[in-house]
């Protein structure tokens, strides 16, 4: 799995964010990740994130595996009420610090994520991407059992 492409919804915020998934697998990999999205590096082995829906064809073109974190919104809606509840706790306490959870965007990011689900299972059925392995997460408990089970490998 030298060349992936970690594809999920944006931001940096909510239960597991796509960009901070890629940074962890490459470092529990050993690879780098890729910097710039616009070009195929060079090298052998990259990482790379993007939102679902926003590709780099360059980066398609290269990738060997695709981890598409294909989360249903109800995580996120979960996390933006345990925000609001420790926010709330911190009104009455003014020494606790406010957490930093999903927001309401994330929330609705999500739900308009999960209505492009159709259009990725059409992308990835595509023959021009059959030499992709796709992996696909529906949860953030998922992903991070993924994430700790995958090791560095000799390729």
């Amino acid at each position: 799995m030298p060349r992936v492409l970690v594809v999920g919804q944006p931001g940096e915020t909510g239960p597991l964010p796509c960009a901070s998934f890629a940074e962890q697998l490459a470092q529990r990999l050993g690879i780098p990740p890729l910097a710039r999205r616009d070009e195929a590096p060079a090298t052998a082995d990259w990482i790379a994130a993007e939102p679902a829906g926003d590709f780099s064809e360059p980066l398609f073109r290269h990738v060997e595996t695709v981890v598409w974190l294909h989360f249903s919104p109800v995580p996120y809606l979960r996390d933006w009420f345990a925000r609001q509840r420790t926010r709330l706790g911190a009104l009455l306490n003014l020494g606790t610090r406010r957490a930093a959870g999903a927001r309401w965007d994330d929330v609705v990011t999500a739900f308009r994520y999960l209505m492009r689900a159709p259009d990725m299972y059409e992308l990835f059925r595509h023959p021009a991407l059959a030499h992709v392995k796709v992996i696909e997460l529906r949860n953030p408990r998922q992903a991070e059992f993924w994430l700790m089970s995958q090791r560095r490998r000799v390729w």
